[in-house]
Formats: C-alpha cells, sequence, structure tokens
C-alpha cells in the first residue's frame, strides 16, 4: 500500500480546500523568504561597500550620517573639513591610500563627487568598483565620469554635456551652475554599487564651481587658493584594519574633524533598526504561518470526518492504525511542502520587484531567494508546524471505528 499515493490523490479530491490551505502556507513562507533574502543581501552588500575604505573624514557630527553620505550617497554631508587636515593626515605612516571627497551639487538628482584621479584605480578583494564600461577616466577639471545608473536614467552618452544644480534634492528651483558644464569623457561598469548613481569629477571642478562665485582662474586656482579649500569628506585606507579604532581616536581627539569607521556604523545601524524591523516582519510571517497550520488541521480533520468510510473500507483490506495515521501526516506535509515551494516562488518574486527599486534608489543589486542556514531554518520550523496540525486529524483517524463505520455503508 503506497501511503505516499495515497495522501496524493485524497489531496486532490477536495482541490480548492487544498489550493487555498497551500496559498495561505504560501504568504506567510514567501514573507519571510523575501525578509531572510534581503536582509542578509543588503546587509552583505552594506558591509562590502563599508569594508573597502578602513576610515571616513569629515566634520564633527554624526559618524553614521558621515558614512551614508560619503560612502552610499544617501544622507547629507555633515559639512566641510579644511584640507590642511586632509593633507596633514594622508602622510600619515598607517596611511596608504587617501582620496579627498567634494560634494555640493547635483545633476537630476544624481550627486556629482569631486575626487582625485587615484581613486578611479582603486579595487579591493575581487572588486573594481570604478571600472569603465566605455570612455576614459576625467583628466582636467569639468570632464565627468558617470554610474550605470546615471546613463540609463538621464540618457547621458559620451560627449554630452550637463550643467549641476546646488544641493542634494532634484528641484526645478535649485540654482544651477550654467556657466560650468561638464561633458561626459567616460560611463562606469554596473558595479552594483553606490558608484552606479554618482557623477564623478576632479575635485577641482567643485572647487571652481563654488569658489567666489566660480568665475576665477583655474591655474590660479591650482597654485594660490588650493591650501583654503575645503572638502566634504575624505577616504582612507590603512596600512592594517587592526589600526582602525586607534587611528580613529587619533583624529577625534587632535583634529577639528572627525573619523569614522564605515563598517562599524553600518553593523550598529543593522542591530539597532533593521534587525527590529526583521524581527517584526518574521514575526507577521510566522503569525501567516501559524494561522496556515491552523487552516491544515481543520481542512484535514474535516476531510477525515467526511471520508469516514473510505478509511475504514483500507482498515478492512489490511491497513493498519499507523498507516492510516501515517497517511493523514504526509498529507499535511504535502500541503505544507507545497505551500513552501509556493512561497519561495513569491519570495522570489518579491525580492526581483524590490532589486529593480534598490537598484535605482542606492545602486546594490539583491540576488533572488538563496538556501541560506537562516532560511534552512525556516522552512523546517514551517514543516514541523504543518505536521503538528495533522497530528488531531491523524489521530482522528486512528481511531475509526471498523465495525461502525461499515455498517453505516
Amino acid at each position: 500500500m503506497n501511503l505516499w499515493r495515497i495522501a496524493w490523490s485524497y489531496l486532490w479530491n477536495r482541490k480548492l480546500t487544498t489550493l487555498l490551505t497551500i496559498l495561505s502556507v504560501a504568504l506567510g513562507v514567501g514573507l519571510i523568504s523575501a525578509v531572510l533574502t534581503l536582509r542578509e543581501e543588503t546587509q552583505r552588500r552594506f558591509e562590502e561597500e563599508g569594508q573597502a575604505f578602513d576610515i571616513v573624514l569629515g566634520a564633527k557630527g554624526n559618524p553614521l550620517q558621515l558614512v551614508l553620505s560619503s560612502v552610499y550617497f544617501l544622507d547629507a554631508p555633515t559639512g566641510n573639513m579644511d584640507i590642511a587636515i586632509f593633507n596633514e593626515l594622508k602622510e600619515h605612516e598607517d596611511v596608504i591610500a587617501a582620496y579627498p571627497v567634494g560634494m555640493g551639487d547635483t545633476y537630476k538628482g544624481y550627486r556629482i563627487v569631486g575626487t582625485t584621479r587615484d581613486l578611479m584605480d582603486f579595487s579591493y578583494g575581487d572588486r573594481a568598483p570604478y571600472a569603465l564600461a566605455e570612455g576614459r577616466y576625467f583628466e582636467a577639471p569639468f570632464e565627468a565620469v558617470i554610474g550605470a545608473n546615471v546613463a540609463q536614467e538621464t540618457s547621458l552618452k559620451m560627449g554630452a554635456t550637463f550643467v549641476g544644480t546646488h544641493g542634494f534634492v532634484d528641484s526645478p528651483y535649485a540654482e544651477a551652475h550654467e556657466n560650468h558644464p561638464y561633458t561626459v569623457v567616460g560611463i562606469l561598469e554596473r558595479s552594483g554599487s553606490p558608484n552606479d548613481r554618482a557623477i564623478f569629477c576632479d575635485i577641482q571642478s567643485v572647487w571652481d564651481v563654488h569658489s567666489h562665485g566660480g568665475e576665477h582662474n583655474h591655474d590660479d586656482q591650482c597654485e594660490h587658493h588650493r591650501p583654503h579649500d575645503e572638502i566634504t569628506a575624505a577616504l582612507i585606507k590603512l596600512a592594517s584594519p587592526a589600526i582602525r579604532f586607534e587611528f580613529k581616536d587619533l583624529v577625534n581627539r587632535n583634529y577639528n574633524a572627525m573619523a569614522a569607521i564605515p563598517i562599524q556604523e553600518i553593523q550598529k545601524l543593522y542591530e539597532q533598526l533593521l534587525g527590529m524591523a526583521k524581527l517584526v516582519l518574521l514575526a507577521i510571517g510566522y503569525l501567516v504561518v501559524a494561522i496556515s497550520a491552523l487552516s491544515i488541521l481543520i481542512g484535514l480533520y474535516m476531510a477525515i470526518l467526511q471520508r469516514k468510510r473510505d478509511l475504514a473500507i483500507m482498515r478492512a483490506l489490511g491497513a493498519t492504525r499507523g498507516e492510516i495515521f501515517g497517511a493523514v501526516i504526509i498529507e499535511a506535509f504535502w500541503v505544507t511542502l507545497l505551500g513552501i515551494l509556493a512561497g519561495w516562488f513569491m519570495g522570489t518574486l518579491v525580492c526581483l520587484a524590490l532589486n529593480q527599486y534598490l537598484v535605482a534608489q542606492i545602486g546594490f543589486h539583491v540576488s533572488a531567494v538563496r538556501l541560506t542556514a537562516d532560511l534552512i531554518a525556516a522552512y523546517s520550523a514551517v514543516i514541523l508546524m504543518g505536521l503538528v496540525a495533522g497530528i488531531l486529524p491523524a489521530w482522528q483517524a486512528y481511531r475509526t471505528d471498523v465495525a461502525r463505520d461499515l455498517a453505516e455503508l
């Protein structure tokens, strides 16, 4: 007697009830799958970017704001710092690379980031976030290299010109720097990083636009005014990640500037804010699954009452009480398993939809639902809940009175 086949046949004798129960399980599983995947993927991507640089320097203020604005281009900068501080710290014996960052303008909501040419050669691990898809890197002021999202959303092509507007909000009332147009000389490959949403240029461009109305001579600016210029932030790579905290304390104690450790700030953000959001959404998901388990229980229990005669015939043909019990448990397993598969598909669709949003908003690519330790544990818990829900109906079937039920035939 093939109990698996019998259980499968019984399920599809009541298609509507079975499908509705599978759907209820799938909704909960889909939510759990999407929450766990998005949480893990976004945290992984944030931490990957956060590990690119050991230290971010900027004006004193909120360290998380400094990291979000300078590394992820997601918040307003904390202010400006004197470039003399940067010039002194980049000569520190523990600093192996230092890149200034100047911001203040945007184009259609995308930040114009002034920096130095050597940042474009920066890579870490197997990632090259500034790799070119076409063109070349900037070599002179007002030459721009644009991210993949910028090129896609603004339709800027190689050789196109554009002007920046003051501030970080795309507004028709923002001041446009009409006298200082930029020319696109390069387009970055899509990197799945915040760089996809940025426009990079020589930092001199930012200084020229914002110093004394931007009208004085560039050569004079280079030689005479540069020591007095300010920068928004600086990205620092140290000789060893182990000295991040020591270097941070050195800066915060001795300079009119602030040092923040990107990976530390991002981890705190996830623990304090996003960790709680994850718990709330997971609780909702498990609540939906618990309600689904109740649906499984009620559906199977009602099915047992409706097919007493079938069970009595199975017993008369030699099926044991244990086999009857097992057949009902298998029905619960089938419903739960199909609900998990449908939920995985739903979760994948949700992740794909949110991936489009995240790529557009923060430049992060989120993969479809992948089996991780947390997700396997969640699916195992759902299966267990489904099997537990089948125990009462299975026990009811186990207790069937063969003689009485056959007499009713």
